[in-house]
């Protein structure tokens, strides 16, 4: 006879399993956790504080230091153009021009960027009127920023442009153009390419002439396009205008004058200089040989020279108007007095003055027109 079975008391113990969210989880001590219960809490304040901290500093970096970091970031994108001053005119009594400045494109190149080959470096030399050789000495020096050629003509500057070349970039600067040329060189002088004053009123009067450069803050991408300006320009101040008593046709046909005597006589140089001899303002100063202040190369120093101001002479004849002024203001003579001045007729401390050419019966006015030595004696 079959007995019963005895319960299981395995089976028929209540489980010591619980459900959370359908999920069964079994309390077994092998997985109860044995960390001290200081230590967790220690471990949830170190993560509260090192939290803290992170937004103390991002609400530093964007409210309190906010300025500071755009600096920083504006540093690497922001920069300062030049805005160039126009140097101020030069202009004749009559209000022509006599000097003045006009924009005119200038080839710089950062050499580290500049990737062209054989084929277009030629071509970037013959634009540049240089030879590949001497392109090539231009790129191998700073790596960072280099003149290849300053105030160019504006056909140059388009063929430069047209090569849209990496690396090679153009700024507009001003040129200077003298309208007289050679005529007044040595009056109005020349600068140098950075507008500064070399020679003449442009040397004597640099302050007055310069101006004050501006600027303006832009920001640039990474391929060096403007995007954005950066607060209010700073505009440029251009130079003061300087009139000179000087006339420019005066000036003109005194220059062409001694040019052509200087060349007729084959002499070495030759200067004139006309005044008005009421007010004593000066209408033309020129010398021969002269220069071209549009074309800097190659002057010499005899060009340079401003002989009417530099060079030493014997008063000679321009002593004849003093002496015979002097005898008519103390009623010595008059203009048409007669003064013998034949050859030989009059000795001086045992020397007989002598004339360029012979003379006979001169009126005081003729003494001056001929420049006689024997009549002023």
């Amino acid at each position: 006879m079959n007995k019963p079975n005895k319960p299981n008391k395995r089976t028929q113990q209540p489980s010591r399993a619980r459900a959370v969210s359908n999920v069964t989880y079994a309390n077994s001590p092998l997985l109860a956790s044995k960390t001290p219960l200081w230590r967790s809490r220690f471990l949830v304040v170190l993560v509260g504080i090192g939290s803290l901290v992170l937004i103390g500093r991002a609400a530093y970096i964007q409210i309190l230091a906010n300025n500071f970091y755009l600096k920083q970031g504006e540093a690497r994108y922001a920069h300062t153009l030049e805005m160039p001053a126009s140097r101020g005119r030069i202009i004749d009594r009559n209000g022509l021009l006599l000097a003045t400045s006009v924009p005119t494109p200038s080839i710089w190149a950062i050499p580290k960027d500049v990737d062209a080959d054989a084929g277009e470096k030629k071509k970037l030399a013959r634009a540049l009127g240089m030879s590949v050789a001497e392109l090539d000495d231009r790129l191998d020096g700073n790596p960072n920023f280099v003149w290849l050629k300053r105030q160019v003509d504006d056909e140059v500057g388009k063929a430069v442009k047209q090569l849209e070349l990496k690396g090679i970039h153009q700024v507009s600067e001003f040129r200077r153009r003298y309208p007289e040329g050679e005529a007044a060189a040595h009056v109005v002088g020349f600068t140098g390419d950075e507008d500064k004053g070399q020679e003449g009123i442009e040397l004597a009067y640099q302050q007055q002439l310069q101006g004050r450069d501006g600027s303006r803050e832009v920001v640039k991408d990474r391929l060096g396009n403007i995007v954005e300006n950066i607060g209010d320009p700073q505009r440029p101040i251009n130079g003061e205008d300087i009139e000179l008593a000087i006339d420019s046709k005066v000036q003109f046909f005194a220059y062409q004058r001694v040019r052509d005597q200087v060349i007729a006589q084959k002499a070495r140089s030759g200067s004139v200089v006309v005044i008005d001899t009421l007010t004593g303002e000066v209408l033309a100063l020129a010398n021969y040989p002269s220069y071209n202040p549009g074309d800097r190369h190659h002057l010499s120093g005899g060009q340079l020279r401003n002989r009417a101001l530099t060079d030493v002479f014997e008063p000679g004849s321009t002593m004849k108007p003093f002496i015979v002024g002097t005898a008519l203001e103390k009623g010595l003579v008059t203009p048409l007095s007669l003064v013998d001045a034949t050859p030989g007729s009059l000795v001086v401390g045992g020397f007989a003055p002598k004339d360029a050419e012979p003379n006979g019966i001169l009126t005081v006015q003729q003494v001056i027109q001929k420049s006689s030595n024997i009549g002023a004696a």
